[in-house]
């Protein structure tokens, strides 16, 4: 690690107003020090675009901690894998040729067109939630329709029944926050202990599709096999939690900041209502804009030069993916929704590179979905109070939008 010649600035997740709007400390450290060592956490943080897309392209840096380098921030984050043994089997920590297998044996599901295949089942969905919200006149967009819909539907894809699915609030959220490198040992135990309550259920209901199996993705999953290669028990469970997270929580950030975002800028929803062609466009930029993803994390295990910074094996390294979106270099004005950007399906929200996130194609289909039935189905959308974020570094999202409307 050589950290020389660092400017002023600091990353700090608990600087006042961070959590509402992270990106002007980002533009900080873009501005003083783009490859920023950090104290804090231990390891490098990147801001600029073409750093991060440059790591998540890297085939030598490493997702899986055995590789980093024995600091006090990295041993809480090991002890928390061992917590839980089934964690250490899950595709965001492996690499090839582990990772490799493990996708091959996932992807069909979440393939363009299987995921086009569950646009009908979608808009049923959303309908349904709806034809129930619509006459009220008033709605909380994350608890009442951007939480749940997502859930629904990864329920309904994997074959479990619809009543378990408010108890996944509680099991995701757990999933999410146990992500973050810097939560007390209190917060640790209780996700620990949510999380295995996540993972025994899902191994149940994977036993129940070994006994009878049934037209859904998790009998898929429990079939799947390449070349005489199946998922072990572990594995199979460790992938649905991870399938069950990556699956509906960008989808809730999306809808709820992204509709923030067109209210703060109606100019914009305005443009959206306009010309409906451009919806799909707006997808990206709403992810770009104030995605989900804001960081993801990456092991060195050779010497890597980052602008003047000198980076070395087993240096953890804090790819700031709304940083990367932000970046003026690569986005004019980039602080700024523009619906018909042309550009913006190049965002990094959902990496690049070998570990690009598996449900890039069914978060989009949801999200688009979704963020149409609240802009064509609701006129004169107002607030009804303040937004309320979640406090979390790695995955950003709103806790409350509460709204009114007329239908």
């Amino acid at each position: 690690m050589t950290a020389t010649g660092q400017g002023t600035a600091a990353f700090d997740p608990f600087e006042d107003g961070f959590v509402d709007w992270p990106y002007d400390q980002y533009a900080r450290l873009r501005a003083e020090d783009p490859v920023h060592w950090s104290p804090l956490l231990e390891g490098w943080v990147l801001t600029r675009y073409d750093d991060v897309n440059t790591v998540l392209r890297d085939p030598t840096v490493s997702v899986d901690l055995d590789n980093a380098n024995p600091t006090g921030v990295v041993e809480l984050q090991r002890e928390r894998i061992r917590r839980n043994g089934r964690g250490s089997h899950t595709l965001v920590l492996l690499d090839d040729p582990d990772h490799k297998r493990l996708r091959k044996l996932l992807q069909r599901p979440f393939a363009p067109r299987p995921v086009e295949g569950l646009r009908e089942m979608v808009t049923a969905r959303v309908d349904r939630a709806m034809a129930a919200l619509l006459p009220r006149g008033e709605m909380d967009v994350v608890g009442d329709f951007a939480y749940p819909l997502p859930v629904a539907v990864f329920c309904e894809m994997l074959g479990i029944p619809d009543e378990a699915s408010p108890q996944f609030r509680d099991w995701t959220m757990a999933v999410i926050r146990n992500l973050d490198p810097l939560i007390d040992d209190e917060e640790q135990a209780r996700c620990a202990a949510l999380t295995g309550e996540m993972y025994d259920y899902l191994d149940d209901q994977a036993e129940l599709k070994r006994q009878a199996p049934a037209a859904d993705v998790m009998t898929e999953l429990v079939q799947a096999e390449d070349a005489g290669d199946r998922l072990s028990r572990d594995e199979l469970v460790a992938q649905l939690v991870t399938l069950y997270v990556a699956g509906h929580e960008p989808i809730t950030g999306l809808v709820g900041n992204g509709l923030l975002a067109l209210l703060r800028q109606p100019e914009q929803l305005a443009l959206l209502r306009a010309r409906p062609e451009l919806l799909g466009n707006a997808v990206h930029e709403l992810l770009r804009y104030d995605g989900p993803n804001q960081f993801v994390r990456r092991i060195a295990v050779q010497p890597l030069t980052l602008g003047d910074r000198e980076i070395s094996p087993g240096d953890v390294i804090y790819l700031g993916i709304g940083a990367a979106n932000h970046d003026p270099a690569r986005w004019p004005d980039p602080d700024a929704v523009d619906v018909s950007r042309p550009d913006a399906p190049h965002h990094v929200q959902f990496g690049s590179g070998i570990h690009a996130c598996l449900g890039t194609h069914l978060a989009r289909l949801v999200s688009e979905v979704a963020l149409s039935a609240l802009l064509f189905r609701l006129d004169d959308i107002q607030p009804a109070g303040d937004p309320v974020w979640s406090d979390r570094m790695v995955l950003r999202g709103l806790q409350s939008l509460p709204i009114t409307f007329r239908a």
